[in-house]
Formats: structure tokens, C-alpha cells, sequence
């Protein structure tokens, strides 16, 4: 699916706890507006006989150039430095429930909770099976929300980089893989 960013501040939140007056600031990186694509990465395996699935990764795309190098998403007063090893800096979600949004649709999206909670139960229930869900607010503002199957949490997002510094894309991580080192670069 894909999701208009007019400002091109992006904001990961959880959909029900970060929207509305108290919702995060965007990223201190950022891009030229417009419409990417919201891609989610499933890892599946077997939870004693259970075959499981859930979101590893979700990925907004901003362009296809390669991705040469990664960073932590910052915002305002964030440093790196200021980090312990294998520490970061992120978002909680209650439930598991995550979004993209733009910074300039926060305070509009969050009146659509009772729709949102509807089809992000459809998303898990769908095994993942179905692209993120994308609510459109009043005034066409737009959310790609999705669930990561594995409730509450706290999660980083990383930046990528083309050669010539452009960001490529945003990683969200549910560290289903591996804990996330500042020193390792992030996502592969």
C-alpha cells in the first residue's frame, strides 16, 4: 500500500496511544512530499508445533536507490552519544499496534480509533496476509497501521541512506530477529 506524506515529517507510533495532543514528534529526518510504499517483512516459525507468524519489520519506502548506510531515526534533543551500548531510542506500543503517519495528519487520525481497532484485528486475523490498513481522515489525511503480533513493546526505527545522503527508507524494527546495537548500523 501506499501513503501520502504532504510534509514529509514522519511519525511511528502506536495508532490508539500516539495520536491526537500527545503524539510524538516527527523524525529530525525527513522527506520531500509525497506518496511511498508501506511494506511489512512476516517472519513465520514454529512456536511448539504452532506454526506462528509475525511482523519482523516494516518498511516505508522512499525511494529505490540502494541503501548504503543506516542510522537510528532521531527527534529533537535525541543524540546517539547519549546512548549506552545496545541501547536505543524508540516508541511503545500497548498491544503491538504500529503506525506511519505524517506529522501533519496526527491530531485529525486520532478520531478514527473504533474503525482502526476493527481492521487491524482483521490484519492479525489474516495471518498477515493482507498489506498494512490505511484509514483516511476527514480531510484526506491518511495512516498505513498494522500489527506486529507481538503485543507490547518498544521498538526502534532506523534511516537509510543512499551514497549521496538521501534517505531511501524507514525500518521500523520489532526485534524479532536479534536485540539492535547502536554500534551494529541497523537493519540488514
Amino acid at each position: 500500500m501506499d501513503l501520502a506524506l504532504p510534509t514529509g515529517q514522519v511519525v511511528v507510533c502506536d495508532p490508539f496511544t500516539g495520536l491526537g495532543p500527545f503524539a510524538p514528534v516527527p523524525f529530525t529526518a525527513a522527506v520531500r512530499p509525497g506518496r511511498y510504499s508501506v511494506t511489512l517483512a512476516v517472519a513465520s516459525f514454529d512456536n511448539d508445533g504452532v506454526p506462528t507468524q509475525v511482523a519482523a519489520a516494516a518498511r516505508l519506502s522512499v525511494t529505490d536507490a540502494p541503501v548504503t548506510g543506516w542510522e537510528l531515526a532521531l527527534v529533537d534533543d535525541q543524540e546517539v552519544a547519549d546512548l549506552g551500548e545496545r541501547e536505543f531510542f524508540g516508541y511503545e506500543t500497548d498491544h503491538g499496534d504500529v503506525c506511519f503517519v505524517d506529522a501533519s495528519a496526527v491530531s485529525a487520525l486520532a478520531e478514527h480509533e473504533d474503525w482502526l481497532i476493527e481492521a487491524l484485528a482483521a490484519h492479525a486475523a489474516a495471518d498477515f496476509g493482507l498489506p498494512p490498513v490505511k484509514a483516511v481522515g476527514p480531510a484526506g489525511e491518511e495512516i498505513a497501521a498494522f500489527t506486529t503480533g507481538r503485543g507490547r513493546g518498544f521498538y526502534p526505527t532506523w534511516v537509510g541512506r543512499t551514497d549521496n545522503g538521501d534517505v531511501a527508507s524507514f525500518v521500523t524494527d520489532f526485534l524479532v530477529l536479534e536485540k539492535p546495537s547502536t554500534t551494529s548500523g541497523g537493519p540488514s
